[in-house]
């Protein structure tokens, strides 16, 4: 027996949307399995659904680190002086 499926296609903010995703691969979910989860909810219990899923402690950290770091170019230290001059600056 085949399942027929439907398509469900929606806009929303790039930054969003990539940030979300981001947070769903690190729970192992891709946005279908995520949209597929949440509809199977709202439909066992008729109504919106508020979860428990959530990263941990040590991920929300990395997540945060991540939106810290956003937009700052990493400097490349390619020579011994350049590495001395940069642990010398710390």
């Amino acid at each position: 027996m085949t399942t027929k499926k439907g398509k469900i296609q929606v806009g929303i903010d790039k930054e969003v949307k990539e940030e979300a995703e981001y947070i769903l691969e690190q729970l192992g979910m891709n946005p279908t399995t995520a949209i597929t989860v949440l509809y199977k909810q709202v439909i066992a219990r008729k109504a919106f659904p508020i979860t428990d899923i959530e990263l941990s402690d040590e991920e929300k950290d990395a997540l945060r680190l991540r939106e810290l770091t956003k937009g700052i170019q990493p400097e490349f230290l390619t020579t011994d002086e350049e590495i001395e001059a940069f642990l010398d600056e710390a």
